[in-house]
């Protein structure tokens, strides 16, 4: 499961890269890691709302959900949602078709297990940051935004560093963020997405305490040598 972002890019650099404002600039808050286990807002930009930046609650709520957002989470986790299987659910293939939006992150992380230990994995764009995950989102019924981060299946160079499952996010360059927010969205639904690769994404192993919670210091980002593993992007 992807259950953690990076998001450490300043609001300055995310304006000027992506053009727009935000909507709650005093808001904004940039973080190494962002753990949606805890209830964690990331910048958006919704199809309804394509010339601002949002905040929005990762972790996806029913369309006008009243309770606490807690509540629903202890019941069914919708931090993340594979897109091989989004059309079995009639709200969440009504969100795909309406409310799409992009998360702004400047990394994602995967899992790679080795001898019966997993490593964590920070996977990022050697140059190109912040970039876009694709996502969709709901309102509540007093306005929050709330997305879940959309899956597929990973590619071949994913596949090397995430192998506890065959998923990865779906990435967009500001192209297909474009395709992403528009009327022919299923394009990149249709194998046209060509991000990954033209984004040139790079990794490395992290410390391990990104595993344990409450675990934030300076510098977690930083590379992790372990014996004997090698990992290749």
């Amino acid at each position: 499961m992807y259950y953690k972002l990076s998001n450490h890019i300043d609001l300055n650099t995310i304006e000027s890269k992506t053009g727009l404002p935000f909507r709650f600039p005093n808001l904004y808050n940039s973080s190494e890691i962002i753990d949606g286990l805890y209830e964690e807002s990331l910048p958006v930009i919704t199809r309804d709302r394509p010339n601002e930046i949002n905040l929005a609650i990762w972790g996806i709520l029913p369309q006008n959900y009243r309770e606490d957002w807690h509540v629903f989470q202890q019941v069914r986790n919708t931090l993340n949602l594979d897109i091989r299987s989004i059309y079995q659910d009639e709200e969440h293939e009504n969100a795909l078709m309406h409310r799409r939006c992009v998360v702004i992150v400047s990394g994602f992380f995967a899992s790679f297990n080795y001898q019966g230990q997993v490593y964590p994995v920070y996977v990022y764009p050697k140059q190109s940051v912040p970039f876009y995950l694709a996502g969709i989102y709901n309102r509540t019924h007093d306005g929050f935004i709330t997305f879940s981060i959309l899956l597929e299946k990973h590619n071949f160079q994913m596949s090397k560093l995430h192998n506890v499952s065959d998923s990865m996010p779906i990435v967009l360059n500001d192209q297909h963020k474009k395709i992403w927010l528009g009327e022919h969205y299923t394009d990149i639904l249709s194998g046209c997405n060509t991000s990954f690769e033209d984004l040139c994404f790079t990794s490395h192993t992290i410390a391990k305490e990104f595993y344990k919670n409450n675990i934030l210091y300076d510098g977690i980002l930083e590379p992790a040598i372990y014996k004997d593993l090698t990992i290749r992007s």
